[in-house]
Order: C-alpha cells, then structure tokens, then sequence
C-alpha cells in the first residue's frame, strides 16, 4: 500500500499503550492551532481556539515597533481575526482532502526533513580541540600566507633575441601597438583586451584577453622573466601601461590591473575561522554517518539491475510535470568552501 499522510484536525497525537502505532509512513498529526487545554478563550472556533495567554506570547516576539501597532483594540480584533480564518482556511482545506494533495504532501515532507535536520545538527555533541585547530593551521598554511601579487594584461610579440630580422620586425610592431595603447583611457580593459585577441602570439593568455591573473614576483619572473618583473615594479596604478619590453623570447607590452599586498597570517588571527572550518566538517561528517544509520535501519536497499534499465530518452521532448519533484536530502551547510 503507497504511503499515506494523514493529517487530522482534531486527533492529539499521542497513542495510548493499548493503541497500535500507525504503520510507517504513516502519521496522525493534530494540527489544532491549540493543542494544549486551559487558557482564557480570546477566540473559539467548532473544537479549537485562541486564548489570551497565547496571543500575549504572540505579541512578546514581535519587536516592540511593532506590538505599538496593536496598542489600539481594532488593531487587535484584526489580529486575532486573522489567525483565526487562517485557521478556518486550514480547516476547510482539510476537510476537501487536501492534505492528500501531492504538493502539499511534499511540502510537508520538505518541512520534517529540514526541521530533522537542524534537531540532529543541534543535539549532535561537536568539539574542535585547540590541537586539532594547530594540526589545520600548519596543513593550510598556504591559505593564510602568500606574497604580494600583481594582475597584468600583456600583448606579446615573438622574436628570439638570436634573430636580429625578427626582433626589429618585432620592435616596429610593438612601438605601433604601444602607441595605440597609450592613446586609450586607462581604465578601458576591453580594448586592450581586444587589441591582445587579435595581436599577442602568447597560446596561454591570448584567447583571455592578454590577461597574466594574479601572479607573485618570483612567479612573474619565472615565467616571463627578470625584464618584465622590472618593468612591472614601475606601475603604480591600475590600468597604467609600459613597453615595449624586451626579453630572450620577444616583446611584452603590460597593462597593470592591480595589486594584492603580501598576506601573513598567524595562527591566532585565524583561530576562529579555523574552528569554524572544523566544526563544521564535523558536523557534515555526523550527519552523513546518521544517514548513512538510517538506510541500514530501513533496510534501503536499491536493485541496480532494474535501474540500469530505466531509459533516460536525450532526444525526447520535455513533458510537463507529472506531480513535484522527489525530495532530496539536505545539504547540512550551504557551502564547505575551505572545510579540511
């Protein structure tokens, strides 16, 4: 038999001993907006109601900008009205079936997962010990520390030093490019990007605009050599220009986008951030091993005979969907980014 949700308005959920439980996936849910007796009736409707003692928590956890609002007694009929007919909606709702509704079946299944979720997160016992934050500082050191770091923009013409007919080629071409790059607005990347496109003869930086990325002077230096480093030391604000400039394999014309200073970090500066990286790779550790504990205790199990043979058709034309899209299981954290 399908799984089936029943949500009944006027059941307390709690079973007595002799009572038999529903069966699995199966629930019996009161959703009376008041489930517990006593309390002043400030509103009743057929079995339910609103008492005083809970509107005066209501009120309570509205900030008090906004409790000034409901200073006035009509205001405060409206309130209490509100709630009420949304209550009433509820019922009504109930009483057509459409607690049986797919969507609302999914979105009520969404609802105890996320909630399951956060009480599992929250009542799993994490601790991230000042060892275990040494042992992670000294493994990624090298995203606390780096040097200081230069993004350029280069157009580069070959012409091996050795090969004097080339490298005046070369020159003539550069100077005319140089002086094109001078006469545009400093801040107008996209035209020496343009220009790199359809001159530089580097394969690397080319199709990207010419554009070297963020790189450290010993990095620089290696890869296009001393000339360059030296040259680059000389530009000062971004979108500023030098070249041509000559090395054993052509000439560089440089564009400076910016600087990242040099980054040193201690352990105490980091500690926190750490701490959190760590507990919270923890926690994404329990929730999959509780996961995991819950497959074994349900006996999931999947034949990957038949599912090998479900067809998935990429020339079919997309259909309209037959009822909301399965659940998938939360992720405990929008992003792990960094977690060791």
């Amino acid at each position: 038999m399908p799984a089936t949700l029943r949500l009944l308005p006027l059941l307390p959920l709690m079973l007595s001993a002799c009572e038999r439980a529903p069966a699995p996936g199966l629930a019996v849910v009161d959703v009376r907006h008041t489930r517990q007796e006593g309390g002043t009736p400030v509103a009743s409707w057929q079995g339910d109601g609103l008492t005083a003692e809970a509107l005066e928590q209501r009120f309570l956890e509205m900030s008090p900008a906004l409790r000034e609002r409901y200073q006035a007694p009509a205001a405060r009929r409206e309130y209490v009205e509100s709630v009420a007919r949304f209550e009433l909606l509820a019922r009504e709702a109930l009483s057509r079936g459409l607690q049986e509704d797919p969507e609302v079946l999914a979105s009520f299944k969404r609802a105890l997962v996320s909630r399951l979720m956060r009480q599992q997160l929250e009542q799993t016992p994490i601790t991230v010990t000042d060892a275990e934050v040494a042992e992670a500082y000294a493994r990624q050191r090298s995203d606390f520390s780096r040097p200081a770091q230069a993004r350029l923009s280069h157009i580069f013409l070959a012409a091996p030093r050795e090969d004097a007919a080339k490298v005046a080629a070369a020159r003539a071409r550069a100077e005319e490019l140089m002086a094109r790059l001078r006469a545009l607005p400093p801040r107008d990347f996209g035209a020496f990007g343009k220009l790199a496109r359809e001159h530089s003869e580097e394969p690397r930086t080319q199709p990207l605009d010419g554009d070297m990325r963020f790189l450290s002077d010993e990095a620089l230096a290696h890869t296009y050599g001393l000339e360059v480093l030296e040259a680059t030391r000389g530009l000062k604000e971004s979108g500023s220009v030098a070249g041509p400039v000559q090395t054993d394999r052509g000439f560089h014309l440089l564009k400076l986008h910016g600087r990242q200073p040099a980054v040193d970090l201690s352990l105490e500066e980091v500690r926190e951030t750490l701490a959190e990286r760590l507990r919270h790779a923890k926690q994404s550790r329990a929730w999959a091993d509780f996961l995991d504990g819950l497959a074994r205790r349900h006996h999931l199990s999947i034949d990957e005979g038949v599912l090998a043979r479900v067809p998935v058709d990429l020339t079919a034309p997309m259909r309209a969907p037959s009822g909301p899209l399965p659940g998938s299981v939360p992720a405990p954290f929008a992003s792990e980014g960094g977690a060791p």
